[in-house]
């Protein structure tokens, strides 16, 4: 579980300065970091392609696999996968990226 401390604001405003590019980036990291929990041997490809095609089903699914690999290793998270399906789905996507963030934030510290 290699998680990398990421601040929200600068990961924001980098995704705005560089037209997204970084924003892309920053996907990549969250999936693959956000499924490494659950297991580490798991290159994330298919939670990368829907996190860039289909957002909502894409932070949904790797919200599951961080829940799930945070119950097997007894570290308190809530799962809120069907918060960012609702919330990708209303057109709210940064809100998932930095939700996600924070959350990786929170176990890259713990």
């Amino acid at each position: 579980m290699n998680i990398k401390q990421r601040n929200i604001v600068t990961a924001i405003i980098l995704s705005l300065v560089t037209c997204g590019i970084y924003g892309i980036y920053w996907v990549i990291c969250l999936a693959r970091e956000a499924v490494s929990v659950k297991d580490p041997a798991d290159n994330a490809l298919l939670e990368i392609i829907l996190m860039l095609f289909l957002p909502f089903l894409g932070f949904y699914l790797a919200e599951k696999k961080l829940a799930e690999g945070c119950a097997e290793k007894g570290i308190p998270h809530t799962d809120n996968s069907i918060i960012y399906l609702v919330l990708g789905l209303v057109g709210l996507g940064i809100v998932n990226y930095c939700m996600m963030q924070n959350d990786l934030n929170k176990l890259a510290t713990a």
